[in-house]
């Protein structure tokens, strides 16, 4: 597992009735995240500066309370977007790909356990399930804002 072979990766995808160039600005804009993420996720930035190299800090309820730090480490307009996170399962890549697709945008969401913690590896299976799930309804949820007016 060492230097950054992924161990396991999950993905999900949406076509959603917006231009790419607004869908990755609501993606990319971090502190936006708890508008439609699960788990009452609230994010934070830490450091001075937006886009690529920009640090957070993350604070969600599954499975007790979950402390995560971010860095963007992808932010390519309007198509990639992408940040690695820390926190008790160990790293974890997410990525934003978008398309254009008719009028609106073909979004997929991507989450890969690259460095898992020894507590990740032994709930596996419970964090595979999971997060499916969870890629699905974050997709849902950005779907909504975007396509509702928010």
């Amino acid at each position: 597992m060492e230097g950054g072979a992924t161990v396991a990766k999950y993905s999900s995808q949406t076509t959603i009735n917006a231009a790419p160039d607004r869908v990755f600005e609501y993606v990319s804009d971090m502190t936006r995240h708890g508008e439609w993420a699960q788990h009452e996720l609230r994010v934070s930035r830490t450091s001075s500066t937006d886009g690529l190299g920009a640090t957070y800090s993350s604070v969600a309820k599954q499975f007790g309370t979950q402390k995560e730090t971010q860095v963007v480490v992808q932010h390519e307009s309007p198509r990639h977007f992408a940040f690695d996170a820390t926190g008790s399962l160990g790293l974890a890549h997410h990525a934003f790909e978008i398309a254009p697709a008719g009028s609106g945008s073909q979004v997929s969401k991507t989450m890969e356990l690259t460095k898992p913690s020894l507590m990740a590896r032994i709930v596996s299976p419970m964090i595979g399930k999971q997060t499916r799930k969870s890629l699905e309804q974050d997709l849902a949820g950005i779907k909504q804002k975007l396509e509702g007016g928010a």
